[in-house]
């Protein structure tokens, strides 16, 4: 049995696939590098979009407020993925908060002269119809996923989402994410997280090492994900 990264995992990284060198261009040069600390805000939910951005280096993760005032993370960018087009092409805010989950580097590509490439570039217009697009499925998987399963499922699965994107050139590398943001994005607390992560490793399907997170038994941990 083999985890289904395809179901929560935007196809963002496709954005300037067969984009014409005349277009590629033009896009690098409206490109700006950006840095970011650990913790630091790329945007607040609320504020006007005016760039697309692409993951250099590091992770951002991507926060919504929740009906309690916290922040919930529903997404995490690694390298190579684009983000922030779509309230962009909508007219309208930015309904999350794009932080630096660990020191990162992240192209900057401005708004205006984006969307101005977009409507002259039969392949990146096609690109972002066929990204926003799966998008929606993206999201409907893991609400869906997270709704119906108990505490120890979700984080289950988190873990599996977050082995996926913590690989290094396609090799897992150990999870080094705050047991806080894991149990952010599992929709859980962090006392249940630290409850959890200890009885997986009583289990042998995980170890640990400080901050890290080492998972020793993937196929076991996917039958918990799963709910079997």
């Amino acid at each position: 049995m083999n985890f289904d990264r395809s179901k929560y995992h935007l196809k963002s990284d496709k954005l300037f696939n067969e984009v014409l060198p005349v277009y590629m261009n033009e896009l690098h040069d409206i490109s700006t590098t950006i840095r970011l600390k650990k913790g630091e805000e790329l945007y607040r939910e609320g504020s006007v979009p005016r760039a697309v951005y692409c993951v250099k280096k590091g992770k951002i993760k991507i926060e919504q407020t929740g009906e309690n005032g916290n922040g919930r993370i529903v997404y995490i960018y690694t390298p190579g993925e684009y983000f922030g087009f779509r309230p962009l092409l909508c007219h309208e805010k930015h309904p999350v908060s794009a932080i630096g989950l660990e020191e990162s580097e992240i192209d900057a590509y401005n708004g205006r002269k984006f969307l101005d490439i977009a409507k002259r570039s039969p392949n990146l217009s096609f690109n972002l119809v066929e990204i926003l697009s799966f998008e929606f499925n993206v999201w409907i998987n893991l609400i869906g996923s997270l709704s119906h399963k108990s505490a120890k499922e979700r984080v289950a699965l988190i873990l599996l989402i977050l082995n996926e994107k913590y690989k290094i050139g396609g090799k897992e590398s150990p999870i080094t994410m705050s047991k806080a943001d894991i149990a952010s994005y599992s929709e859980t607390t962090e006392e249940t997280v630290v409850r959890v992560i200890s009885f997986f490793k009583k289990q042998g399907i995980l170890a640990t090492e400080a901050r890290k997170v080492i998972i020793k038994n993937k196929p076991l941990l996917q039958i918990i994900a799963e709910g079997f």
